[in-house]
């Protein structure tokens, strides 16, 4: 018997941690949105906009697409990364 996660709970904007992501046109499923901090080699820093999603709404054909974050602006995802078990990916985005 394989066990079954419900994500709904962490990915549901009543609570506030989840934002509405809409994918060019389509809304696609809500986000957890984090800018992170980030720094690189030659001490070049700033912040890596990322957001957590379930790996039901976003896959790898995705990539190069347009994402709308409520309140937070749009983006280019230019990264889709299976996190763990698989049941939720990390999207790397890019500030249009």
């Amino acid at each position: 018997m394989a066990f079954t996660e419900d994500l709904s709970v962490f990915f549901d904007d009543e609570y506030g941690f989840a934002l509405t992501a809409t994918l060019g046109a389509v809304a696609s499923g809500n986000v957890i949105f984090d800018r992170a901090y980030l720094q690189e080699l030659n001490m070049v820093s700033g912040a890596n906009p990322i957001a957590l999603a379930k790996a039901s709404d976003y896959d790898s054909g995705d990539v190069g697409s347009t994402l709308v974050i409520t309140g937070k602006g749009t983006y280019t995802i230019r990264d889709v990364q299976p996190q763990d078990d698989g049941a939720c990916v990390i999207l790397q985005l890019e500030l249009q």
